[in-house]
């Protein structure tokens, strides 16, 4: 196996870095296989410039049959460049974002591959499991301890009970039950926050859910409200934060470890998530998926929109994931993180990469956008992102500001958006965050805060 040159594209606010893993013969594939893709990862030879905890997009190619899958996945350990002769264990370790089962069924079947029985100690005898064996050359790659696991799949542990120092240090959660692909509105309420979002799987222990939750950072208490996918009845969990998944500036998704409800809420729990695997499923299989870059975003949502009654298209890039929902040739709401509507559009209409999933169903929200007609919205979206494209401010995603008060004091009236902008900056938000909660287009957002950095009110903090 080995990787592409120029396989690993630049990191910007929009798009992750990919990674390739070529293999030229079926036997090189068999064996990386049995030795980490069966166990929920990867190592990727020669990959370099990552960071720990980084989500990228981890292409595997077959040369020897033409197949190619990609997957997301996080980065848990990066190997420099030793010296000669063993230059080829340079490389990142990574971990697939989707649960260790459905990567390893699915691509299990793309050859006929034959999965190596797992080697995972008795129940009775192991505390916890962790992705602790990624091999090179069949050489443990690191200590358990030592890995910042962080996966969509729970990690058991004997215990049904959440060890308190194990929070917010290293995921290391427990797994009453297999977490499957699930999508249901989820709404997160902590002591001063109210989050809503959708599921990306979950198991009658935890979830994760494609949310804004950087208001919730791990080891918050909150009670999480599931909707069922067919009668839109609501059962409340109370859990705790685990993790994020972060992306550039923002968290794009949080893993909730449910706490133990009692029998009564226990069964109603299990048969909401017995239903929305169920109904996950159904709709997969009558479905359609496929890769961003083979229509491009405005195709893709056009066709769809065009072409089916109502229906619901949800799309992958990195880390984030946003949910647009169509019926009558309207566009019925969008959701990107905390953005809504045409502010979220737009900013899916600058993704070239990723996966998509649409079905005919449209789940109903609590707060629904104002319906808008297809074609005027996309015409409404691209307008902006002209205005938006012609101001050439730009500012890293991640960037924080200080608030100079001695500048403020002189700095005469503040308009709405740069007073909303002020408050944010001051409390720390990062650009992307101050972007995403105010509701006005990016380009005027953007436009407030380059006039505060001009005047001196805001100055880059570290």
């Amino acid at each position: 196996m080995r990787v592409p040159p120029g396989s690993r594209g630049s990191l910007s606010a929009s798009m992750t870095r990919r990674l390739c893993i070529r293999f030229e013969r079926a036997d090189e594939f068999q064996r990386e296989f049995d030795r980490n893709i069966s166990k929920g990862g990867a190592f990727v030879p020669g990959a370099a410039g990552l960071e720990l905890r980084e989500v990228v997009e981890v292409e595997i190619l077959l040369a020897f049959s033409g197949q190619q899958r990609t997957l997301e996945a996080e980065v848990v350990h990066v190997i420099g460049a030793p010296a000669a002769p063993a230059r080829d264990a340079a490389g990142a370790a990574v971990q697939f974002l989707r649960p260790a089962s459905e990567v390893r069924d699915e691509l299990a079947g793309l050859l006929g591959v034959r999965p190596a029985p797992a080697s995972r100690p008795p129940a009775a005898s192991a505390e916890r499991w962790q992705l602790d064996d990624l091999e090179i050359g069949g050489t443990d790659l690191i200590a358990t301890d030592e890995l910042p696991v962080a996966s969509d799949e729970l990690l058991p542990v004997a215990s049904d009970e959440l060890l308190p120092e194990l929070v917010p240090g290293p995921s290391v959660e427990r797994r009453g039950s297999s977490r499957s692909p699930a999508r249901v509105i989820a709404s997160l309420d902590g002591a001063n926050a109210r989050i809503e979002g959708v599921t990306r799987d979950l198991s009658e222990t935890g979830a994760l859910i494609s949310a804004d939750a950087s208001e919730l950072p791990p080891g918050k208490r909150v009670r999480l409200a599931l909707q069922h996918p067919e009668t839109g009845q609501r059962v409340e969990v109370d859990g705790r934060v685990v993790r994020h998944v972060e992306t550039e500036g923002t968290v794009a998704a949080v893993s909730v470890l449910f706490d133990v409800p009692d029998e009564g809420r226990k069964d109603e729990l299990a048969a909401l998530v017995r239903d929305a695997q169920s109904a996950h499923r159904r709709r997969s299989a009558g479905g359609i998926s496929g890769q961003i870059e083979e229509l491009g975003m405005p195709s893709l949502i056009q066709m769809l929109g065009r072409s089916s009654p109502h229906g619901t298209l949800t799309v992958r890039n990195g880390a984030e994931e946003g949910v647009l929902a169509f019926e009558g040739g309207n566009l019925r709401y969008v959701r990107l993180g905390a953005t809504r509507s045409l502010k979220a559009l737009s900013r899916m209409l600058l993704w070239r990469e990723g996966h998509f999933e649409f079905h005919a169903h449209v789940a109903t929200l609590e707060a629904e956008d104002e319906p808008i007609r297809l074609e005027a919205a996309l015409l409404e979206a691209t307008r902006r992102l002209d205005e938006a494209g012609a101001r050439p401010a730009r500012f890293d995603p991640t960037q924080r500001f200080r608030v100079d008060r001695a500048a403020l004091a002189s700095a005469g009236a503040l308009s709405k958006t740069e007073e909303a902008v002020l408050d944010l900056a001051a409390a720390r938000f990062t650009v992307r965050r101050i972007l995403d909660v105010i509701p006005e287009d990016d380009a005027e957002v953007s436009a407030a805060l380059l006039a505060l950095v001009e005047r001196g009110v805001l100055t880059p903090a570290g």
